[in-house]
């Protein structure tokens, strides 16, 4: 017989009535793991939300997710995996409703995987999504902000600007499915519109489809990306081949027929142009602390805020936060293209001084192109990796009052550290990630800075996904 550790004789049950407590802590041990076997009916009440918006409940000590579910409901669900922690379920019947539970508007809803909380009304989808970001500060980084703001918001429906949407063509029956893949799964759900895209995108989803089945070679378009830009849309089609001259004439009249740019990517090929009806992708920023709109050029490659609303919203309220005065010194970590830059040099008569750095050289140089474009002469990009000790020197002969990053989800693990001697007062840390920027929080912490601030950004309605801003200023 195996000898037990010390803790597992600790846990060892002399009582077969044992808590529930007693037995999840058995089960990290190894002792009496509960098993449940795919296809099992199990009634459960669900105490909470994961993180991703499924519902979660415990049978006999073992935590179960159940997709569909909300916090406080009864329901019945089926097993379909089981792993030695938890387990997960699908939802069959819901024996008492969350007072929050709403319809889905979606017809596909139930399979298709864009959307996970269309069920969830929207006012509860902030509640979940701040209770998230509290969450992921205590644990992580044991912060509790001094302030909640209230959250940047916008419409709830039809409010993404960018998508990609996956394709499989039949060959036999000349069958093209376009559409989101299903949750869980690789197959494709086909949509003839989507409700959370821009309308002009939803509009082109139909006629789209159409003028790709009666290509002669469908089945080289493996993905298809929508793309809305002020000045219309724009449509990037994924190919594994060199498309036909047959084929680009046939996208070329579909782009000039419907007013929209066409782009063809091919790997390890450069874009080709089928259809230019737009001249150049844009968008604007209008601020009411700024005087004029800011116009911002980008290419299909350069990422943009999915959500132009609440991306006014998230520029404004970063602005407010980092207060730019005539003389401040600024440096916007992360920078893409200018979304932060050039709203913050055009501040204080734009006097403001600001080092912009960018991991990706073609959005610095479309940052220096819309920098020049605006006339912010005191606006400066420059390529860095910002994960590399080496981003340092270009800013460690300088002085830097303030700053702010944007960083990816992975975070902006070290930054702190690499700014360690710059006499920041303010730092604004914009994420899409409460458990990267709990860790990152804390390394700021240790240059004297304290959370002051925090507030949750609705980027991604009818999802779990958030953007969420931090303020940290000078103790």
């Amino acid at each position: 017989m195996a000898r037990l550790s010390p803790l597992q004789r600790k846990l060892k049950l002399k009582n077969p009535a044992a808590s529930a407590k007693q037995k999840r802590a058995q089960a990290q041990v190894g002792i009496e793991v509960v098993t449940l076997p795919v296809g099992k009916h199990i009634d459960l009440e669900l105490e909470n939300l994961s993180h991703d918006g499924r519902g979660v409940g415990r049978w006999q000590g073992k935590t179960i997710f159940v997709e569909g579910g909300l916090q406080g409901e009864s329901v019945k669900a089926e097993v379909f995996s089981d792993h030695k922690t938890h387990a997960e379920a699908r939802l069959l019947d819901i024996e008492k409703a969350s007072e929050h539970r709403i319809t889905p508007v979606c017809p596909v809803y139930e399979t298709c995987g864009g959307c996970q909380l269309q069920h969830l009304d929207p006012v509860a989808q902030i509640s979940f999504k701040q209770a998230a970001i509290t969450e992921q500060l205590r644990r992580l980084a044991n912060i509790e902000p001094k302030q909640w703001v209230p959250p940047i918001t916008g419409q709830s429906l039809g409010y993404r600007r960018r998508a990609q949407l996956a394709t499989r063509y039949f060959a036999d029956s000349k069958t093209l499915l376009l559409g989101f893949r299903q949750s869980g799964h690789k197959h494709i759900v086909p949509i003839s519109a989507c409700l959370v895209l821009e309308p002009a995108l939803s509009d082109l989803l139909v006629p789209l489809h159409d003028i790709l089945v009666a290509m002669d070679h469908t089945q080289w378009v493996t993905h298809v990306e929508l793309l809305q830009a002020d000045a219309g849309a724009c449509v990037i089609l994924k190919v594994s081949d060199t498309l036909t001259p047959e084929d680009q004439q046939l996208l070329a009249d579909f782009g000039l027929q419907h007013a929209i740019s066409l782009v063809c990517q091919q790997t390890d090929h450069d874009d080709s142009w089928l259809s230019g009806t737009i001249e150049a992708l844009s968008y604007s920023l209008s601020v009411t602390a700024i005087e004029k709109p800011i116009v911002l050029d980008f290419s299909v490659h350069d990422f943009v805020q999915v959500n132009a609303q609440v991306n006014q919203g998230m520029v404004a309220q970063a602005l407010e936060w980092l207060a730019p005065q005539a003389g401040d010194q600024v440096l916007d970590l992360f920078s893409g293209v200018g979304n932060f830059a050039l709203p913050i040099a055009a501040m204080a008569d734009q006097l403001v001084t600001v080092l912009a750095l960018e991991g990706d050289y073609s959005m610095v140089k479309q940052g220096r192109n819309n920098a020049r474009n605006n006339g912010f002469a005191l606006l400066d990009f420059e390529h860095a990796d910002l994960f590399d000790a080496s981003a340092r020197k270009l800013w460690q002969k300088k002085s830097f009052n303030k700053a702010l990053l944007d960083p990816p989800r992975a975070g902006a693990k070290g930054i702190a550290q690499l700014l360690k001697g710059q006499p920041l007062e303010r730092v604004v840390y914009v994420s899409c990630n409460p458990a990267s920027m709990a860790r990152d929080l804390k390394e700021f912490e240790s240059l004297g800075l304290s959370v002051a601030k925090v507030g949750c950004i609705d980027m991604f309605p009818q999802t779990p996904h958030l953007e969420v801003m931090a303020l940290l200023v000078r103790t």
